[in-house]
């Protein structure tokens, strides 16, 4: 089944004029729980400050048909960009969002942004707003909203040392935003609550989400030129190469998770010349295991 998933995407990526590399499915999940025993972190009440406003962002993701939902759970390919620059960014990530009014919205994933931390390593995050982040929300502890349950699962900020190689060992970390609205890191034996957005904080998305997302996102100012997005290659490179998100499903009002429908979620890319997306694939029609996925990203040096 292997062979077979393997030549359908071969035909499928020659339009995007890659070759098929090998299809990743064995990948080792990350473990921090050793390092975060003895963590003690600080609520910071220092929101950044706003973004240049010459600041460019770019996407690469797929979101879900809009509708009610009630969360989502993704197994989110894990990669490290040392050497960014001051004003750079670069996020891997997933949305859970209501659009009736002003935006609500909650985010959780993995990126690179030394503005926020002054370094240029990976970092767990998590991010919300109730008004589109013109006067609510934050990241992590900079303002009072995110409620942690356990500190020793993984906490917003952590630094995430085991990154992915190209070409190598490929890590990834599963994560899950349920309804009302709770934060489970499920990539490890038993699945651990790590914490909480309280319902109180929103206004729309008290109740349900209308939209779900999936990808990436990157971010510098208008002076200096793009950085890497996922691994830092094309999503056409494919597995242990291009950064990948898989087993993406999606929760109803009881908790029950149900996997995608086959077109019913779409993709965006704003400058597929820099950042891109392969198909969303559903594995399970060719006898794998990781459920509904797609690869993405880009390298640096954009200057749209």
């Amino acid at each position: 089944m292997r062979r077979l998933l393997k030549e359908y995407l071969t035909n499928l990526y020659l339009q995007f004029g890659g070759s098929l590399k090998e299809v990743d499915s064995d990948a080792k999940h990350h473990s921090n729980e050793s390092e975060s025993s003895n963590r003690s972190v600080h609520l910071r009440e220092e929101p950044i400050a706003p973004d240049p406003p010459d600041y460019i962002r770019h996407w690469a993701y797929y979101y879900a048909k809009p509708g009610k939902y009630y969360g989502t759970r993704a197994k989110i390919n894990l990669w490290g960009h040392p050497n960014l620059k001051y004003y750079q960014r670069s996020t891997t990530t997933m949305w859970v969002m209501n659009f009736n009014g002003k935006a609500n919205v909650i985010e959780a994933g993995f990126h690179v942004y030394p503005r926020l931390y002054n370094d240029s390593k990976l970092h767990f995050f998590t991010y919300w707003t109730a008004d589109g982040g013109i006067s609510t929300g934050c990241y992590n502890f900079h303002c009072k909203g995110f409620a942690m349950v356990d500190w020793n699962v993984l906490t917003p900020g952590d630094v995430i040392d085991t990154v992915s190689t190209y070409n190598g060992q490929q890590y990834y970390i599963t994560l899950s935003i349920k309804k009302d609205w709770l934060l489970y890191r499920e990539d490890l034996i038993t699945p651990k609550l790590i914490g909480y957005w309280p319902k109180s904080l929103f206004t729309t998305l008290a109740n349900s989400a209308t939209h779900i997302e999936w990808g990436g996102h990157v971010g510098y100012a208008q002076r200096e030129t793009g950085p890497p997005m996922g691994s830092g290659f094309y999503a056409t490179e494919l597995g242990q190469k291009a950064a990948y998100i898989k087993n993406i499903e999606l929760f109803d009002s009881d908790g029950r998770s149900f996997e995608l429908i086959d077109g019913a979620q779409y993709a965006r890319t704003d400058v597929e010349e820099c950042y891109n997306l392969t198909p969303l694939i559903n594995s399970g029609k060719y006898g794998l295991h990781d459920g509904f996925l797609f690869y993405f990203g880009g390298p640096a040096g954009c200057t749209k």
